[in-house]
């Protein structure tokens, strides 16, 4: 008899120690995921932040109603000390398919392709703007490279076609 009241003393005090446990361990989860959570969105809109100040120059360079002087200073821009740092920050927080496409991108420009090989130049651009897709929105995507530039490039088959 006394083993069972005894019995009925332990369940009677352990079942709120108990619940008050898994409530301190459920509250630390969830706090923890949160603050997971945040930090990611954070780490996005740096990451989207960046893509944008990379993209600027070549938006300009490549839209049909920019002169040559918005041009010009397009191409400053890729080489100014705000355009590196941002390039920086691509390359630090990026993902390495976003960072692959953008240095073969990058050294297409410099060795100075787009004259060489305009096909070739817009297929590694349309492969970064892919890139920076499923980097930001969506790894899975069935877009591929040159969806990307259907928009900008009316005779953009005839050029595929080539």
């Amino acid at each position: 008899m006394i083993e069972k009241e005894i019995m009925t003393l332990i369940i009677s005090l352990g079942t709120p120690f108990l619940l008050g446990i898994g409530g301190l361990i459920t509250w630390f989860l969830k706090s923890r995921k949160e603050e997971l959570q945040a930090i990611e969105e954070r780490a996005l809109e740096r990451r989207i932040e960046t893509y944008n100040q990379i993209l600027n120059p070549f938006i300009v360079m490549f839209s049909k109603n920019s002169n040559q002087k918005n041009k010009d200073n397009a191409t400053k821009q890729i080489g100014s000390v705000e355009y590196r740092k941002a390039a920086f920050s691509l390359i630090t927080f990026g993902s390495d398919e976003m960072v692959k496409a953008y240095n073969d991108m990058m050294q297409s420009f410099y060795n100075n392709d787009v004259e060489k090989d305009l096909k070739g130049t817009l297929k590694k651009f349309a492969a970064f703007i892919l890139s920076i897709r499923k980097d930001v929105y969506n790894k899975n995507t069935k877009l591929k490279d040159w969806d990307m530039l259907r928009f900008m490039i009316t005779d953009i088959d005839k050029l595929i076609n080539q």
